[in-house]
């Protein structure tokens, strides 16, 4: 990763490139420690050249955003991309930072409304590729050959998942069919802040099934909840990890 830093009075902007991960966390986040130590707590992070960011990094940056509070500082993020924004957003930490479409927003958050003109950063383009929500297959195991349907992963639980079904809405959806308590499924989704680039497969049984009521964006969703039944233990511990990783964050914030 890169991490480029700017000053705009006292204020610090970081430009964030790359993937910040476990790998280069140590280097990098020396490199904030030691800003902060020197009086640097009014911090904008630049995310829309960031690709990956990994639970430990996340972790981090959440803990670091509470230390600066606690100086009478604060940490805002500027220009998050989609995946950053729904990614905090499924993991319930959207309210952790500020968010600004522009760094210059978040310089006139700091200076209360001043006009900073238009800053010369960088030439990078703002990606609106990246998604956070992540996509679950699904199939039921007692039937060969049953296409997979398409879910959206809600919650992860350290023995489970619950995610949303939205029917298709053309004639008779068979995932309708046998999404019921007790129902064995064949799962497939993929969970980058657990493990990058890999596809995480386990079967599980329907513990409850339930139907979205309110908007008409929600009638006919479905939210099932799924305990892990045959999953490989190297998976299981990544996936509780995982979970344990998100309490730890908001144990953070709470305190």
């Amino acid at each position: 990763m890169k991490l480029e830093k700017h000053r705009y009075d006292d204020i610090i902007i970081l430009k964030f490139t790359g993937e910040f991960d476990t790998f280069n966390l140590p280097g990098f986040s020396e490199r904030i420690d030691k800003m902060i130590s020197q009086g640097d707590n009014l911090m904008i992070l630049d995310l829309h050249l960031l690709k990956f960011i990994n639970s430990a990094a996340l972790g981090y940056l959440i803990k670091t955003s509470k230390s600066v509070e606690g100086q009478g500082g604060e940490m805002v993020m500027a220009r998050p991309s989609k995946f950053v924004k729904k990614t905090l957003s499924t993991l319930g930490l959207d309210s952790v930072f500020k968010m600004f479409e522009t760094v210059e927003d978040a310089i006139q958050h700091f200076k209360k409304g001043e006009d900073v003109g238009e800053l010369k950063l960088e030439g990078g383009e703002y990606d609106e590729s990246l998604t956070g929500a992540v996509p679950i297959l699904f199939r039921p195991s007692a039937t060969d050959g049953a296409p997979n349907q398409v879910g959206r992963i809600v919650t992860l639980y350290e023995d489970g998942l619950l995610f949303r079904y939205e029917a298709s809405g053309e004639g008779d959806d068979p995932a309708k069919t046998y999404l019921s308590e007790g129902t064995k499924l064949k799962l497939k989704f993929r969970q980058p802040f657990a493990v990058k680039d890999y596809y995480f497969e386990m079967s599980g049984g329907v513990s409850q099934v339930s139907e979205m009521v309110g908007t008409d964006d929600e009638e006919g969703v479905l939210t099932v909840k799924v305990k892990y039944d045959e999953i490989k233990p190297e998976d299981r511990k990544h996936l509780e990890q995982f979970v344990r990783d998100q309490e730890a964050w908001k144990q953070e914030l709470k305190g």
